[in-house]
């Protein structure tokens, strides 16, 4: 199955605030080459059909919230109903900029919080970080800054409190702040360049990877309170970004280096410090635990680059004394996500078009994408796509956006992307098991289901 694409305005895309080089990179040549496939794609493309009926009577699960492309904020569920606008005020007008970002569901489907950027033109703007109820209601702005940029939103697990990671403009200074959302000021937590994180299930504390995986590379707990407590791991850290824990909290995984100077993927127990080493790799690695189980998904590959000749296997193991390797798969796979039940892998593999131009370091010019079954590893195409250039701004660093967005509905029967239609980039629904057409929905340019 092939979405279909018209030209997108590559000249008048919603900017990318606070996006690194690579993805701003990726994203151009997402945009690229969706343009350079207009000349073939009626010859080429198969028109999506819809399912109208089909939505009208399936079961509801959650809702997705989505960017659209006026720069507003909405949620729907799976059949494109009960459409509510949540912001209103998004402009695209001469020398003035109103537009969102970085919509990101609380854990207990509650509520949403998004950015707001505002100013004259993409390098000067104002953001208002803002939570209001899921559907739009009482909207109360947490922090606002013309310095400090939020480029990334992280709830805690229990949905108390919201953790954001802000750039400083001209400068590569990020901070960690949090706010306990009560109305009182946010609390800065940490600073690194770069700085990634993850939750313990317990939203007590954080595990902190900063400043990559040269000399001043750290992996420590911070301790949340009135005083905030670092507890340094020692560790050395390899080449990767996100760290992560366990569903139960009593394992963290991360990268790092073994005694014989090798990179590997390894899980360390909380209360004794037991290393197991998982997989060795070379290059860098993306990783993700499985929401229910022992399960560990990952992708290394040798660079950091996204090309035709990066292979990038998908590679499921168990978390045991002596790791077992459940399947690998696919090639070229540069994102994934666990259903939420844990027994499904939706995962992004780059491809080529046929007859397609591979342009400088052999980039990609469409996703496909697939879902796998766990353990058995039964794989299945779903459909290809050119993703909007907002959603290809996450794939560099999909690891940590794994830990705070899903495309999955809560049942963990439906995916929702954004991608390339006809009509311009739109909100697309497949079904996992793949039996029906996968359906268009509204225009917009990036999706995200609440977890509940």
């Amino acid at each position: 199955m092939h979405l279909t694409y018209s030209r997108p305005d590559c000249k008048n895309i919603v900017p990318a605030i606070g996006i690194g080089m690579k993805a701003l990179m990726l994203a151009a040549v997402f945009c690229i080459s969706a343009c350079a496939n207009l000349s073939n794609s009626d010859e080429s493309g198969i028109k999506v059909p819809q399912s109208p009926l089909l939505g009208a009577v399936e079961r509801k699960s959650g809702l997705i919230a989505f960017i659209s492309s006026d720069g507003n904020i909405y949620t729907m569920n799976q059949a494109g109903q009960d459409l509510t606008q949540i912001t209103t005020d998004a402009t695209f007008g001469d020398g003035q900029l109103h537009y969102y970002s970085h919509v990101t569901w609380s854990p207990d489907g509650s509520q949403i919080a998004y950015v707001s950027y505002s100013g004259s033109n993409p390098q000067d703007v104002e953001a208002q970080l803002y939570v209001s109820q899921s559907n739009g209601a009482n909207a109360r702005e947490i922090f606002a800054s013309d310095r400090m940029i939020p480029r990334f939103l992280y709830w805690a697990p229990n949905s108390n409190s919201l953790a954001f990671l802000s750039a400083q403009k001209g400068s590569n200074s990020q901070i960690l702040r949090l706010s306990k959302l009560d109305g009182t000021e946010s609390q800065v937590l940490d600073s690194g360049q770069p700085l990634f994180w993850s939750w313990t299930p317990s939203s007590k504390r954080m595990l902190i990877h900063g400043n990559g995986s040269g000399p001043g590379s750290r992996l420590a707990y911070l301790w949340l309170g009135d005083t905030i407590i670092e507890d340094g791991l020692q560790v050395h850290p390899a080449s990767f970004q996100a760290p992560d824990f366990s569903p139960d909290g009593n394992h963290i995984i991360f990268a790092g280096i073994t005694d014989d100077g090798n990179s590997a993927l390894i899980t360390l127990e909380r209360t004794t410090g037991l290393q197991n080493i998982i997989a060795e790799y070379q290059g860098t690695v993306s990783f993700q635990w499985s929401p229910i189980d022992d399960h560990i998904a990952f992708t290394s590959s040798q660079d950091d680059t996204l090309t035709t000749q990066n292979q990038r296997p998908l590679t499921v193991m168990r978390n045991q004394t002596s790791p077992i390797q459940l399947l690998s798969t696919g090639e070229n796979v540069i994102g994934f996500f666990w259903s939420p039940d844990g027994t499904k892998i939706a995962y992004f593999q780059g491809a080529v078009s046929q007859g397609g131009e591979i342009r400088t370091m052999g980039q990609f010019t469409h996703l496909e994408l697939h879902v796998i079954k766990i353990p058995q590893g039964e794989s299945k195409l779903l459909f290809s796509f050119v993703p909007s250039e907002q959603f290809a701004t996450l794939l560099p660093y999909i690891d940590q956006y794994q830990r705070t967005l899903t495309i999955w509905s809560p049942d963990s029967q439906y995916l929702a992307i954004s991608g390339y239609t006809q009509q311009g980039p739109a909100i697309v629904v497949a079904q996992a098991e793949g039996d029906f057409e996968p359906r268009v929905l509204e225009p917009g340019i990036l999706a995200v289901w609440s977890w509940k």
